[in-house]
C-alpha cells in the first residue's frame, strides 16, 4: 500500500506544486503566494487544496490574513527545497555546458580548514578542470550541514554536531582541528599567563552556541566551575573575528591552523592556555545514500592528499 501511494506521488506532484508551497512558506499568504507565481488567487487556492487532498493531510492552517505550515506541511516543504535546489542546479549545469563551462562544484567548509588544506585542493582541482565553477562558502559545521541536506552544497569540510546527523551524511575523517585563546599581539594577558576565572571578564568574540567550537569553550568553563562571559559578539565569520581582536582588546577561540597562515599577519598572540582537547577530526561530509559524482570523488581524493603532515 505504502510503496503503490508512493508510485501514485511521484506521478502526480509537479513542479509547479512545489513552488506554491514554497512560495506560500516564505510569504505566508495567499494573494502574495498566487502573485509570486503569476496565477490568480481561487487557481492558487484550488492547487492547494488538491495538493492535500491528494497527500490527505493538511499542509497549511488558515488563519485571517496568515497561513502556518502544520507538521506534514514542514516536512513536505523540506523535500519541495531539496527538489527545486536540485533543479536550480541542474539548469546552471546545463547552462555551463551550452556556454563550454564543465559543471559546477558547491563547497562548504569550517574557518579551521579554509586557510591551510582547502585552498591547495581547489587549486589542484582548478589545474585539471580549469572551467569548473567552484563557490566555497564558509560556516559553522551546523549552517553547513543544513545546507547539505537541500541541496545547496555538494561538499562539506566540517563537522557531526548532533548525533542524528550520522542517519543523514557519509563522513571521511580529514585532520584534528587544535583551538587557541587569541588576543591582539601586546594584549594584558600576554604578559602572564591567566587564569579562566580571568578571561571571562574580558569581551569576547565567538562562534554562535550550537557551533562545536563554542561548545569547547562552554565546557571548560563548566568544569572549572567559570561563569560564562557576559560581553560577547556572536559571529561565524574569521575575517570579522580577527578584525574586532586586532582593534580592541577582544578575545576569541580560534582554531590554531589560522594563527599558522599569513591571514593572521601577525598581529595576533596566543595566550598560553589550553581550552579543552582538540576539536574532533573534522572530514569531507556528503549525503547520505546518493553517488558521488566524478569531480566530488577527485575533490576529497585532492583533499586528503593536501592534509597537512
Amino acid at each position: 500500500m505504502r510503496q503503490e501511494f508512493g508510485l501514485h506521488i511521484k506521478s502526480w506532484l509537479r513542479v509547479r506544486h512545489m513552488l506554491l508551497l514554497v512560495a506560500l512558506e516564505q510569504s505566508g499568504n495567499m494573494h502574495n503566494a498566487a502573485r509570486q507565481l503569476n496565477i490568480s488567487q481561487p487557481a492558487a487556492s484550488k492547487m492547494l487544496k488538491d495538493i492535500e487532498g491528494f497527500l490527505g493531510t493538511t499542509l497549511f492552517s488558515r488563519d485571517p490574513g496568515h497561513m502556518e505550515p502544520s507538521d506534514a506541511g514542514q516536512r513536505v516543504l523540506q523535500y519541495c527545497r531539496r527538489v527545486l535546489n536540485d533543479t536550480d542546479r541542474l539548469i546552471e549545469d546545463l547552462a555551463s555546458m551550452r556556454e563550454g563551462g564543465f559543471g559546477k562544484l558547491s563547497l562548504g567548509t569550517v574557518p579551521g580548514a579554509a586557510p591551510v588544506m582547502l585552498p591547495r585542493a581547489i587549486q589542484a582541482l582548478k589545474q585539471r578542470r580549469p572551467r569548473l565553477a567552484v563557490s566555497l562558502f564558509e560556516n559553522s559545521s551546523d549552517r553547513l550541514l543544513v545546507d547539505l541536506e537541500y541541496h545547496l552544497l555538494d561538499v562539506v569540510i566540517g563537522r557531526f554536531t548532533d548525533p542524528a546527523q550520522r542517519h543523514l551524511f557519509d563522513f571521511q575523517p580529514l585532520n584534528e582541528e587544535p583551538v587557541s585563546v587569541v588576543a591582539r599581539l601586546n594584549h594584558p594577558l600576554s604578559r602572564t599567563p591567566p587564569e579562566l576565572a580571568e578571561l571571562v571578564r574580558w569581551p569576547w568574540v565567538l562562534h554562535p552556541m550550537s557551533s562545536p567550537m563554542r561548545g569547547l569553550f562552554e565546557t571548560a568553563l563548566a568544569e572549572a566551575g567559570v561563569p560564562s562571559p557576559r560581553n560577547v559578539v556572536e559571529t561565524t565569520s574569521t575575517q570579522a573575528t580577527l578584525q574586532l581582536v586586532a582593534s580592541s582588546d577582544t578575545l576569541s577561540i580560534l582554531p590554531s591552523s589560522i594563527l599558522r597562515t599569513t591571514f593572521s599577519d601577525g598581529r595576533f598572540s596566543i595566550l598560553p592556555l589550553d581550552i579543552g582537547a582538540p576539536l574532533g577530526h573534522y572530514g569531507a561530509m556528503t549525503r547520505k545514500g546518493e553517488a558521488l559524482s566524478e569531480v566530488v570523488e577527485e575533490f576529497i581524493e585532492l583533499l586528503r592528499a593536501s592534509e597537512p603532515r
